[in-house]
């Protein structure tokens, strides 16, 4: 399993904005160079961000970027599958009828996946931003 590049990106966007004081405004300029995102990417992410009500813009001179709700508020989870969709280890997953076994039955594997699946999305729901961004000052 590995996550899309995007994915990687606007994780690393969203700890750099919960570093932040609450409510402050960001220049994505600032976001891909603290982070180290390919500023053509950025764009793309940002809007994906906002649409999913993660983070908000705002335009202008004096706008930027800033998270739309609490860091708190926020899981790997949430951002992840914002940029990716839901998470998914097999394809049944998506399209249960691609695991049909005899009798128009799931596969003996079905729920197996189903279950990891389930564990990796409830791990990754427990992390925060705001646990992400406390880790990673501690470690500057």
């Amino acid at each position: 399993m590995e996550f899309s590049r995007q994915a990687d990106y606007a994780v690393r966007a969203v700890l750099e904005l919960s570093q932040k004081p609450r409510g402050g405004l960001v220049h994505s300029s600032e976001i891909a160079k603290k982070q180290e995102i390919p500023s053509k990417y950025l764009p793309t992410i940002i809007r994906t961000l906002a649409r999913a009500g993660l983070i908000r813009t705002f335009r202008g001179s004096n706008g930027g970027v800033s998270l739309a709700v609490p860091p708190d508020d926020i899981s790997l989870r949430d951002v992840v599958e914002a940029v990716d969709g839901p998470l998914l280890l097999n394809r049944c997953q998506l399209q249960p009828g691609e695991c049909r076994g005899l009798d128009d039955e799931t596969c003996t594997l079905h729920d197996f996946w189903m279950a990891m699946a389930r564990d990796v999305q409830e791990q990754m729901a427990a992390v925060s931003f705001a646990e992400m961004a406390d880790a990673e000052l501690e470690m500057q």
